[in-house]
């Protein structure tokens, strides 16, 4: 785990989880900035300055921007918060870049979740080799179904985790949703995007919602309010360093 030593868009220090092997890292944060403000306005690409990473640059991997967008009606508050990928690298061993996608810039304050691998970039190297697991999604009333995609690629020192929803019971669509990970590490702790549904007011994106996993538990408090819409599968794709006393090798 390390901090940020600075960005040049005007956001605060940044906390990273990391696992640096020899030709890859991998990388958990989640952070906000304002777009409003006069340092982002001024930059083309987005830069986070970190200390020495193991790796000097990597190929281009994904990043999640996300924000918040509720409409008030007859007392209903509908939620049309809206996420999308946009393209992050290494640059060098201490600079990781973000796309500036400022689609969105007029929605106030946005969030990023970077969990990412960075495969370093023209550089020969041992593949890595893991094994599919099936997570097995349990409860004691069963109200949550996932597609046959639900699964993890464990390793020793982190997990790629991808989940798609298949449907939910009628009278939990609303409700917290929490369930056990069978077969899946817990000494995972991440808040991760949920992303899928229709988004009435921001057509151009899909919706998002913010699960969360920890001790092998999944939940999700509340979804966008096109959620369950027919076609949308909504979806979780993220690489998540697992908890340890270091994780820099």
């Amino acid at each position: 785990m390390f901090n940020s030593t600075g960005n040049n868009f005007g956001a605060g220090s940044i906390q990273f989880k990391d696992y640096q092997a020899e030709n890859y890292v991998v990388l958990n944060a989640k952070f906000t900035y304002d777009p409003t403000n006069a340092a982002y306005q001024g930059v083309d690409t987005l830069e986070i300055y970190v200390p020495d990473l193991s790796i000097n640059r990597s190929a281009v991997a994904g990043a999640i921007l996300t924000f918040q967008d509720r409409y008030v009606y007859s007392s209903y508050t509908w939620n049309n918060d809206g996420g999308t990928a946009i393209k992050t690298w290494i640059k060098d061993k201490n600079t990781i870049c973000l796309e500036k996608f400022t689609n969105f810039d007029d929605k106030g304050e946005i969030t990023i979740f970077i969990q990412a691998l960075y495969p370093m970039l023209n550089q020969p190297g041992s593949p890595i080799k893991g094994t599919r697991t099936r997570i097995n999604m349990t409860q004691e009333t069963r109200y949550l179904y996932w597609s046959s995609d639900t699964f993890c690629v464990i390793f020793e020192h982190w997990v790629f985790l991808h989940m798609q929803f298949s449907s939910c019971s009628y009278s939990y669509r609303n409700q917290p949703w929490e369930a056990q990970m069978g077969d899946f590490p817990t000494d995972v702790n991440a808040d991760v995007p949920f992303l899928g549904g229709s988004n009435q007011y921001n057509p151009s994106v899909n919706g998002y919602s913010l699960a969360h996993v920890e001790n092998g538990v999944f939940t999700c408090q509340e979804r966008m309010s096109g959620f369950d819409s027919t076609g949308y599968d909504p979806f979780i794709f993220a690489f998540l360093v697992r908890d340890g006393e270091n994780n820099s090798e």
